[in-house]
C-alpha cells in the first residue's frame, strides 16, 4: 500500500513540474493594492516597450519603473496601431490618440456613448472602435454621472472618416460590441452580448445560439488564429470556428479552466492561450494545461489579458502581470 501511495505521489509532482515547466515573473505597475495593477490590456510599440491600460490609467514601462501617460482613469482598452499610434478607450470619457504618448488628442467622433469597450484595427490599418449601447455612463468633469442614450455599435476610421455600423441597420448582434478581430481573409468579427457578427465584403453575417451552435450568445473575447480559425470565448465556454465548423470547448469536456473566457491568444508554436477567472489555460491542438495561482507562480487566477511577443506571453490580471517564457 505504501508503495502504491508513494508511486501516486511520485507521479503527480512529475505531472505538476511538467505542467509549470517554464519560467515565471511578474511584476506590478504599483507596488501596492492599486487600481492601477488592474490589467485590461498590454501593447508593445515599435521600439519594444510594453504600454499597459488599467483601471487607474495608461503606463509606460521604462526599465524599472513606470510612467503614467495620457489619461488617468478608467481604461477600458488600450491599442498601439501599426503606425505605432497609441489609442486608448476610456469608460465614461470616450476615445483619445497619441503618437508619442505625451501629448493626447480627443477623438470625438470615434465614440457615439463616449464609452468604448475594444479598439483594434484590420489588416489595413483601419481603425475599429468596440463602443457600448445605449445608457453609457459618463462624467461631467465634476464627478457626477450623466446618463447618455445614443446607441452605440462598431465605429470604423477608414482613414477620412468615421463610420458608425448599428445594430438597427446592419446584422450586428447588438450595440454593445465588447470584442474585435481580423482573420486572415481580412474579415471583421464582433462579438457581442447577443451574438457573433462577421463583415466580409460588405455582407454582415450574424450567428448566436439559434441558428449555429456558438454555445452563448454573451460574447467577451475573440482572436484569429494562423491557420485561419476563430476562437470565440463566451462566458459559457469556448467555441472554435474553422470554415463552417464549430467545435465546442467546456470544463466539462476538457481541460479548460473554467467557462467565463475572459482573453484569447495564440502564441508563436500555434498553442492557443485561453485566460478565464480561474486561471489560464493551454491548447496545444491535442492537450490542455492550466496555469493557477496553486500549481505556477500567476500572479492572480483572472486572467484578463493575453499578450504574446516572440516567446513571452504576457498575462494581465486584476492583480499585476504574469510573464510565461518557455
Amino acid at each position: 500500500m505504501k508503495k502504491i501511495l508513494l508511486l501516486a505521489a511520485l507521479i503527480f509532482i512529475v505531472a505538476t513540474n511538467s505542467m509549470c515547466a517554464g519560467n515565471w515573473k511578474s511584476f506590478l505597475v504599483e507596488n501596492s493594492f492599486s487600481p492601477n495593477n488592474d490589467i485590461h490590456s498590454i501593447c508593445f510599440d515599435k521600439e519594444g516597450t510594453m504600454w499597459v491600460g488599467t483601471w487607474g490609467g495608461v503606463f509606460k514601462n521604462s526599465g524599472e519603473k513606470w510612467l503614467m501617460q495620457g489619461p488617468d482613469c478608467y481604461v477600458e482598452t488600450l491599442f498601439i496601431a501599426p503606425d505605432n499610434t497609441k489609442w486608448v478607450g476610456l469608460w465614461g470619457g470616450g476615445v483619445y490618440k497619441s503618437e508619442t504618448g505625451e501629448k493626447w488628442e480627443n477623438v470625438k467622433d470615434a465614440s457615439p456613448t463616449n464609452s468604448v469597450n475594444v479598439i483594434s484595427a484590420d489588416n489595413k490599418g483601419n481603425i475599429w472602435v468596440g463602443d457600448w449601447g445605449g445608457g453609457a455612463v459618463n462624467l461631467d468633469g465634476k464627478g457626477e454621472i450623466d446618463v447618455n442614450k445614443t446607441t452605440g455599435g462598431a465605429a470604423n476610421f477608414n482613414g477620412k472618416q468615421w463610420m458608425v455600423y448599428k445594430a438597427e441597420d446592419v446584422r450586428l448582434g447588438d450595440n454593445s460590441v465588447v470584442a474585435i478581430a481580423c482573420d486572415k481573409k481580412d474579415r471583421m468579427w464582433f462579438g457581442t452580448y447577443h451574438g457573433l457578427s462577421k463583415l466580409e465584403n460588405g455582407t454582415w453575417t450574424l450567428f448566436n445560439k439559434q441558428n449555429s451552435s456558438l454555445p452563448n450568445n454573451d460574447i467577451y473575447s475573440l482572436a484569429a488564429d494562423s491557420k485561419g480559425n476563430v476562437w470565440i470565448g463566451t462566458c459559457n465556454g469556448l467555441a472554435k470556428l474553422s470554415g463552417d465548423k464549430w467545435t465546442i470547448f467546456k470544463k466539462e469536456n476538457c481541460g479548460l479552466a473554467d467557462n467565463l473566457i475572459l482573453s484569447i491568444a495564440e502564441d508563436t508554436l500555434g498553442n492557443i492561450w485561453v485566460g478565464t477567472t480561474k486561471g489560464v489555460s493551454v491548447f496545444d491542438g491535442s492537450k490542455w494545461k492550466t496555469f493557477t495561482t496553486i500549481n505556477s507562480k500567476l500572479i492572480d487566477n483572472r486572467v484578463q489579458v493575453v499578450k504574446v511577443l516572440g516567446k513571452k506571453v504576457y498575462l494581465g490580471t486584476g492583480k499585476g502581470i504574469s510573464v510565461f517564457e518557455k
